[in-house]
């Protein structure tokens, strides 16, 4: 992975903090003084719609990444994972949370999901980590949490994420946030 620039693909459904994540990468490239592009996509966002933001930093052209160039995918919800696996790059990295969202019209096999995803990559890291945020503290910690699951495949410094953190989230939560980003941390050694 080239160390300036990383295209990274944010993926889930509404109130999973997806935009709070990528404010968060985007404030943390800010930090270190590198170029870095977003864009939003939420439309039914607060009926459980599907929810992706994209990160590119180091990148000097469009906040859109093309399909097949993402170099990490993180997922909150193994079906949008599969949604948006064609963004990742053949041998890209992607973190998936296997636990589902019990929405109406959702009916998949997380199996089948995953399977769509490993025929991009074999580099997955994937787990409920919605569990694993709740023993951190909350179920809304679970992007942080992810965050720092993908933190090793990011070209950005634990300094400048945990700056970013401090900035973005509301100070009666930044402890637990940066707790659940530590515990991220061990999920990719």
């Amino acid at each position: 992975m080239n160390p300036e620039k990383c295209d990274v693909i944010l993926a889930g459904v509404g109130g999973q903090g997806i935009l709070l994540s990528s404010d968060i990468l985007g404030r943390a490239c800010i930090c270190e003084n590198r170029p870095v592009k977003g864009a939003e996509v939420h439309g039914m966002a607060q009926r459980g719609g599907s929810v992706e933001a994209h990160i590119r930093i180091g990148c000097l052209y469009g906040p859109k990444i093309p399909a097949g160039k993402a170099d990490i995918l993180i997922a909150m919800e193994p079906l949008e994972g599969a949604r948006f696996s064609f963004y990742l790059k053949e041998n890209g990295f992607a973190v998936i949370n296997t636990a589902r969202i019990p929405l109406l019209g959702r009916i998949y096999k997380t199996e089948e999901m995953l399977g769509i995803i490993k025929k991009k990559t074999p580099n997955i890291i994937c787990g409920d980590f919605t569990v694993e945020a709740v023993r951190a503290g909350s179920a809304k910690v679970l992007n942080i949490l992810m965050l720092g699951a993908a933190f090793k495949q990011l070209p950005l410094r634990k300094e400048s994420l945990a700056a970013a953190i401090r900035e973005n989230v509301k100070e009666a939560f930044v402890e637990m946030n940066l707790a659940a980003f530590d515990k991220g941390l061990t999920m990719n050694a």
